[in-house]
């Protein structure tokens, strides 16, 4: 009876033991993978099997500019090509869409300014089959929408659509104090131009009208 006894309290040790291990085990995160300097940020994207994006930024000194490079690598047709240039702030993320629905997919690399005033910066260009490319510019607001803009943009895709949104601040505030209000804008994409226009949210007031 005794060794019995000894048998199960060595069995619910070890059970309570392994549990403790797994627990460990679940609260152990991940490593982040570092990028060596210069190197800065770094995200492939796989267009389709056999067509890779990889998008890289690089700088010494100031974090506040630096430079860009696409690497397309086409390992189905041996075909390899890359692109440069100059960066205004850090890279947020990159993306491929077909925002104009032509069949040739668009790289978006999104980037903004350090500290006060991180205002958004669009990279944007189309590629073709072939695997040649046409930057397409990213067009500055117009004036009703820059008033009381101070940066820190969202940029995200809704239902295909590119859309921007921001906090608006008061103009006569030095202090920059957020009125609590919020700018949307929507772009779309025709002959490699894009355009934009503001979206405007009904009130509850608006919506209740006949």
């Amino acid at each position: 009876m005794k060794t019995l006894l000894s048998g199960i309290f060595l069995a619910s040790t070890l059970f309570v033991s392994c549990s403790g291990d797994e627990e460990k085990k679940a609260e152990v995160k991940p490593v982040v993978k570092k990028i060596m300097e210069p190197f800065r940020f770094h995200k492939a994207i796989e267009v389709k099997p056999g067509l890779t994006l990889d998008i890289v930024s690089w700088g010494r000194g100031s974090n506040s500019v630096g430079g860009y490079l696409i690497l397309r690598s086409d390992s189905t047709h041996l075909s390899y090509r890359s692109e440069a240039g100059e960066l205004d702030g850090k890279i947020v993320d990159a993306w491929d869409m077909d925002l104009d629905t032509d069949g040739n997919p668009e790289l978006y690399i999104q980037a903004k300014g350090e500290g006060k005033g991180s205002y958004l910066n669009m990279y944007i260009y189309e590629y073709s089959e072939g695997g040649s490319n046409q930057q397409i510019r990213f067009p500055e607001l117009s004036s009703s929408l820059k008033e009381g803009y101070q940066g820190n943009d969202s940029v995200y895709i809704k239902e295909g659509k590119l859309m921007r949104e921001f906090p608006v601040y008061n103009k006569n505030d030095s202090t920059g104090t957020a009125t609590g209000d919020r700018r949307k804008v929507e772009y779309t994409l025709r002959n490699n131009s894009l355009q934009f226009k503001e979206i405007k949210e009904e009130t509850e007031v608006e919506a209740k009208k006949p």
